[in-house]
Formats: C-alpha cells, structure tokens, sequence
C-alpha cells in the first residue's frame, strides 16, 4: 500500500512572557492528586469532557518508569500537570494557536521531594484549534502536531506535554522547552521533541481506557485512606 505523506500545517503553541516580578511559592504544593482522580472516577465515561481525557493520558504516562517520564522529572511532575490543567481556561484564538500562556510567573517547590516548577498566571486552551477541532475532506485548516491528526486522544496528549515541557526542568537544570513565544518554527520542534520522546507512551496510553487507568491509582488511593 503506497503511503501518503500527511499536508503539515505549522501549529503554534504560544508561552508569552510579561514583564513581572516572579512570586515564589514558599509553601508546599498541597497534593490535589487525590482528590482529582475520585472525581474522574465519579463520572460517568461518557461524561468526561477531552480535557479529562487528557489528562488521564498524561498521568498515565507520568506515573509509571519510563523514558517518557523521565524526560519530565519522573511523577514528581504531575504535580505540575495538575496545576496546569487546573489553570486552563477556554479561548478563542487564531486556529493555528493550540494553547497559551502568559502573565506573571509563580513558581512552586514541594517541600517533601524537592521537585520545582513554574506557572503562569493565564493558560488558555483554544477551542478554535488543534486540541477541539478536527479538519474535513474539503477544508483541511486545523494543522498537525507532529504528524498526529488535530482533535485526537493522540494530539491532545502530545499538547499537555508540550507545555508541561515549559513547565518543569530538565536534567540539565534548565527549562526543558526553550522559550517559543509567536516563533512557529521553534513551536514545531518542542512539540516533535516532545513526540520523538514519547511517541510509544502516548500511542500506549491512548489504546487504554479510561477504567484501566484509573485502576491501578484508585487502589493505591483506597490503601491509603484505610491506613490508620
């Protein structure tokens, strides 16, 4: 079977810096893990939303021993990811724009494990774009991330981790994205750096569902509650 090369839309992914004293969190991050994952699991499937979906893939992802991981600061950092995400609000952008950041920068440190990240005052999810909306046969105007199709368990995992990635430290101490801003060719290759290291987990998390990955953590929760 011959294989069609997929039309690349450049998609933007957009981290705005104001100029802004940086607040520093002294305290410890209170642990919101719990509580998000009763949630979920109180739902019904059907009504969790694409963010929430998200999320579970990426938490997924974060929890367990792998390169992917890794490439985060182990699950230490889903402490950030729970921040973001707790952080999105819904916008209307230009459709080549995914997410942004911007605004005052606070970063936080967990007094328990040392682990330490950054988050910006405002984190908007366009609901124009990639993570929402998907292309037709006769307007293909959504673009790519990495060659995932837009409006995808695979795409909308990728996005998180991408801004995760401007989140959380690196092993070399710096920022594990480099700075994007409206740069749409820089933008691009964060996000197939993020992809080229976590192709396998995304596409692994992504073929699970939503009650094999609440399994494992939800047992783990139950333990502890009953522990006196």
């Amino acid at each position: 079977m011959k294989r069609t090369t997929p039309i690349l839309i450049p998609i933007l992914i957009v981290v705005v810096f104001l100029t802004a004293q940086i607040a520093v969190a002294a305290r410890a991050v209170e642990p919101s893990l719990i509580s998000r994952l009763v949630l979920l699991a109180s739902k019904d499937e059907r009504r969790l939303n694409a963010l929430d979906k998200a999320y579970l893939d990426a938490y997924t992802i974060l929890r367990d021993e792998n390169p992917c991981s890794r490439l985060f600061g182990g699950p230490a950092a889903i402490e950030a990811l729970n921040e973001l995400v707790m952080k999105l609000r819904p916008a209307y952008l230009d459709r080549q724009i995914a997410v942004r950041m911007s605004g005052e920068i606070t970063m936080f440190r967990n007094a328990s494990n040392g682990f330490s990240f950054r988050m910006f005052e405002k984190a908007e999810i366009n609901m124009s774009g990639s993570f929402y909306r998907s292309n037709t046969p006769s307007e293909r105007r959504i673009p790519l991330v990495a060659d995932f199709q837009p409006n995808t368990r695979q795409t909308r995992v990728a996005l998180l981790l991408h801004e995760l990635g401007h989140l959380v430290r690196g092993a070399d101490k710096k920022w594990l994205l480099t700075d994007d801003g409206n740069d749409i060719e820089r933008s691009m290759k964060n996000t197939d750096y993020v992809v080229d290291a976590c192709r396998d987990e995304i596409e692994y998390a992504t073929r699970m569902t939503v009650a094999q990955q609440l399994e494992e953590p939800l047992t783990t929760v139950a333990q502890i509650a009953t522990q006196p």
